[in-house]
This record gives C-alpha cells, sequence and structure tokens, in this order.
C-alpha cells in the first residue's frame, strides 16, 4: 500500500485554529529552504525545513495574527538528506496547520 502523496508547491494548507485562525492556503514556492531541483509532475517538491509565506488570520478576539509556515516533513524518503513533505505534514503545530489537500500519481514512505 502506497504512503501518502508527495506535496509539491499547488498542494494547500488546511488553514490554522486556535491562537491565529487562518484560511486554508496554497503553499507556494519557499521563501527560504532553497531548492532542490526535485520535481513531481513538473512542480517542485517541498521538503523538511522548507519556509513558506506566513498567512494573515485573525485571533479568537478577531485581532489581525499572522501564522508562520515551516514545513516538518515526515517521509523517509529524501532529497538532499531532508524529509520530502507529504499530505498529512506538519506546517505549524502551534496552530494546528497542516499539508491537507493536493493531487498527483507519486507516493512515499
Amino acid at each position: 500500500m502506497p504512503g501518502p502523496a508527495i506535496a509539491d508547491t499547488t498542494f494547500v494548507d488546511s488553514g490554522g485554529a486556535g491562537a491565529c485562525n487562518t484560511p486554508p492556503t496554497v503553499l507556494g514556492l519557499p521563501s527560504s529552504g532553497g531548492s532542490a531541483r526535485v520535481y513531481v509532475g513538473g512542480k517542485p517538491v517541498v521538503k523538511s525545513g522548507d519556509v513558506f509565506k506566513p498567512v494573515p488570520g485573525t485571533t479568537p478576539n478577531g485581532n489581525p495574527c499572522v501564522s508562520p509556515r515551516t514545513l516538518r516533513a515526515s517521509s523517509s524518503v529524501r532529497v538532499n538528506k531532508l524529509s520530502i513533505g507529504r499530505l498529512g505534514d506538519t506546517l505549524n503545530p502551534s496552530t494546528g496547520i497542516t499539508i491537507a489537500a493536493g493531487s498527483n500519481k507519486v507516493f512515499a514512505g
């Protein structure tokens, strides 16, 4: 049985909840972490440590906030010694943001 789908830059996060409520947002290109030059379906694969654009949201009181997103990948498959991102991997543990949606036909354990 294959593992979860490998995540690329077109995948969408789950949105955040709690301290900073954010909408689901496309990952996009990492702002830091560098390019691994590994692609799935012509799209760059994301890897552990990639930092994505922070997402604006609101606190439970309605005040503006920003939620950072840094990938904590869990795959045993590595690129340049870093785990590749997959569906379900964490982007921000404090607000519960994970990689939630996307489509490709490549899977990793």
